[in-house]
């Protein structure tokens, strides 16, 4: 749950997951989207110009012995601002960084897009990384897949009353749910994806955060799903072998050549 520009707060609350992830076992932990200052929405004071909030996650990527998938922050280039995630090995080593292509609708008069994909090796296995609204272009799914992805970690901060209620109050969590299912399937992929949850103040409105973290599969579907939008942690084992049988099933890593 994020504290809406208090940075320094979530911070603290980051290291005490981190801490009690490697007790339970975990190789891998994943926080969302904007989760150290909530959304920037032009605020130049959160964003971060000079790297801090990646070099204090590589230190507790080795103070902890775990990989981090760093969520996303804002980060201040020459170029622009950019929605930013970084993958962090247990040597606090960046692995891959990314920057947000498809931004959010209220994201685009004040970020700059990314423009590449961003695919890489660890030591369990070929990773991406997207952001929130990527989650609905297909596109950028693909060209991992071409690029020999496995894991693909989604980092998001998913509002569940966004355009979707005018139909239906809950219709956003179909879709999250929806799209999923659908990128592991058509992708051959395992698909982590972590939502902020809680509410976020937008001025006089307060908006509710989706939640909804959950990691897919082909063949399976959801591994595991948390079904609402309340703060938890949880531990799951993945058994990658799965994606060998979808290939030998559904052939579709060998029709992309």
């Amino acid at each position: 749950e994020i504290k809406h520009w208090y940075p320094e707060h979530n911070l603290k609350r980051a290291e005490e997951f981190i801490k009690k992830a490697k007790a339970k076992g975990a190789q891998v932990v994943v926080f969302p989207e904007d989760f150290i200052t909530g959304p920037v929405r032009g605020e130049k004071e959160f964003v971060d110009f000079k790297s801090k909030y990646r070099k204090h996650f590589q230190n507790l990527a080795k103070k902890y012995k775990i990989d981090i998938v760093v969520g996303s922050w804002i980060e201040g280039k020459r170029t622009g601002w950019y929605n930013t995630c970084h993958y962090i090995d247990s040597d606090g080593k960046v692995k891959g960084t990314y920057r947000k292509i498809n931004l959010w609708l209220t994201e685009r008069w004040y970020l700059t897009h990314g423009n590449n994909i961003c695919v890489f090796n660890t030591k369990y296995g070929r990773v991406g990384l997207a952001i929130c609204w990527d989650l609905a272009f297909p596109e950028i799914f693909r060209k991992m897949a071409r690029m020999g992805v496995k894991i693909v970690y989604c980092t998001s901060l998913w509002y569940l009353t966004e355009k979707g209620k005018v139909y239906e109050n809950y219709a956003e969590n179909k879709h999250v749910d929806a799209l999923c299912t659908a990128r592991a399937f058509e992708n051959e992929i395992i698909l982590v994806y972590c939502g902020a949850v809680g509410k976020i103040q937008k001025g006089k409105y307060t908006e509710l955060t989706l939640g909804r973290s959950q990691i897919t599969a082909p063949l399976i579907g959801p591994l595991k799903k948390l079904e609402h939008n309340k703060e938890e942690m949880f531990i799951q084992e993945i058994d990658t072998t799965i994606l060998k049988k979808a290939e030998r099933g559904y052939r579709i890593r060998n029709d992309l050549k």
